[in-house]
């Protein structure tokens, strides 16, 4: 069986401060490129979206592609769906495409959005005659059965997405193409789109899914490509893919600006720093719920501290709410330090949280002054693999009995523990 598509060592250059996607943008690029006489410093305006990225996908596959912004991913996808070129390297796309890379990407405002499903499925080459088939199933899917004849340029940015990705997941593609777009939806018309894509992955459509949602990645894809500065810096297994993604943006949290700023108390400690650790005492990115886990915190504390307190948190993303604290004082322990650098560890025997990435945050305290010495912001990152069970939030420890037949006729008692 061949391949769906194949990216073979797939470069394109960009130059900053200029776009010219159409026709209309190049013409006026060329006029004033004329009227300057020269256009100095091309080259050093120009830089790589892609350099030599290689990457294939089978029929019934589902390829993740994840990296920080700014790493090429979206271009990816469009020189995919052949809205630009590359400037280096071969691209083979075999089969019936769809794509829905942009909210509203596609879609004509002034059309409703039912003219727009047509639309939309003629560009990729079906009949009316198997649009009409399919046109129920969409609207249903969408859920927009009531704004089917309003103007596309009146839905909010979620009802484009709706609109815009069942449009593309039903009709018929050989390949979908799907960027960040499922964001701007609600929690359930997510769940149904992740259903959506599985179901065209089993019967056979090859499936490209770019996405920041490192758990939403796991759960579809079987096997995930890390860009990272137009490069490619690891292609396999998805859960090895987000520890090359996690080490990255780790590599970059001292550039990074954050909401949370860290406070300090006089500059009592300084350097603050957490690991994670497995049980051989080697750095992960990547824990296990069952498995035990190390968190080791290290600072230089620059006074004398009759009792020092240490406490670290835990939340589930950027934006998420606090799930747990770890703070020494609650479980009667203090630490006498003098001046000095200093390393101090927590150790669990499992972690039963539920897949997805945490940010964790190290405070200070002086326990007898009741003053805050020293905060870092929620900066330290963990990525929490349970095997895509979808477990929630937590994931306690359980086990499942057999199943037992109850006869007919014979009363319900509870079974013995």
């Amino acid at each position: 069986m061949g391949v769906a598509v194949r990216f073979d060592r797939v470069s394109k250059k960009f130059r900053r401060g200029e776009i010219h996607d159409s026709l209309r943008d190049l013409l006026s690029v060329g006029f004033r490129r004329l009227l300057r006489r020269g256009y100095e410093g091309t080259e050093e305006r120009s830089f790589w979206a892609l350099r030599e990225v290689s990457f294939a996908v089978e029929p019934g596959e589902a390829l993740g592609i994840i990296g920080p912004n700014g790493a090429g991913k979206s271009t990816a996808l469009k020189l995919l769906a052949g809205i630009m070129r590359c400037n280096g390297g071969g691209i083979e796309v075999n089969g019936r495409l769809a794509a829905l890379i942009e909210v509203g990407a596609g879609m004509h405002g002034d059309l409703t959005g039912r003219e727009n499903i047509y639309l939309n499925g003629a560009i990729i080459g079906m009949t009316r005659a198997e649009i009409d088939r399919k046109l129920d199933d969409i609207v249903a899917f969408s859920g927009l059965e009531r704004f089917m004849d309003t103007p596309v340029k009146r839905y909010s940015t979620g009802m484009q997405a709706r609109l815009g990705f069942s449009t593309a997941a039903h009709v018929a593609p050989d390949i979908l193409l799907v960027d960040e777009v499922l964001s701007v939806g609600d929690v359930a018309f997510r769940h149904r789109c992740e259903e959506r894509m599985r179901a065209l992955v089993r019967e056979g459509a090859a499936l490209v899914f770019v996405t920041h949602n490192l758990e939403q990645m796991r759960n579809i894809c079987r096997r995930a490509l890390v860009l990272d500065a137009g490069r490619s810096i690891f292609l396999g297994e998805p859960h090895r893919a987000v520890e090359h993604y996690l080490e990255v943006a780790m590599s970059r949290l001292g550039e990074m600006s954050y909401i949370d700023q860290p406070r300090e108390s006089a500059a009592a400690v300084t350097a603050i720093d957490m690991r994670f650790l497995d049980e051989a005492g080697q750095p992960v990115v990547c824990a296990y719920p069952d498995r035990p886990l190390r968190m080791e915190m290290s600072f230089q504390l620059r006074r004398a501290v009759d009792r020092l307190t240490v406490e670290t948190a835990l939340r589930r993303g950027w934006g998420g709410d606090q799930l747990v604290s770890l703070n020494s004082r609650h479980h009667d322990v203090t630490f006498q330090a003098e001046a000095g650098t200093y390393r101090v560890y927590i150790d669990l025997p499992s972690l039963p949280l539920a897949g997805g990435n945490y940010y964790a945050i190290v405070r200070m305290w002086d326990a007898d002054r009741a003053e805050l010495l020293g905060e870092t912001p929620f900066k330290f990152t963990l990525q929490v693999d349970d095997g895509g069970r979808g477990t929630g939030m937590v994931a306690f420890p359980h086990a499942w009995s057999e199943l037992q037949l109850v006869k007919p006729g014979v009363a319900m008692e509870p079974a013995a523990v």
